[in-house]
């Protein structure tokens, strides 16, 4: 799991504040596969500016959703 589940508990006290997503990223941990991956099923831009509680909540939606998109009937 690229992020510790008790990381979500100390983004709280400082929701307020708005942060690029590339330090959100480094602070909390989430590796590279999955910060792209959660960047491009959000249409993230870097540079992107958000509270930690939200990128978090993002990481974990991901990380839950399955991993392929469905089938597809022709």
């Amino acid at each position: 799991m690229a992020i510790k589940n008790n990381r979500l508990q100390d983004a709280a006290p400082n929701a307020a504040s708005l942060e690029d997503i590339e330090t959100l990223r480094a602070r909390y941990g989430v590796s590279r596969p999955v910060f792209v991956g959660v960047c491009s099923a959000n249409g993230w831009r870097r540079g992107r500016q958000m509270t930690a509680a939200d990128f978090l909540a993002a990481v974990e939606v991901y990380q839950k959703a399955p991993m392929t998109g469905g089938r597809k009937e022709a």
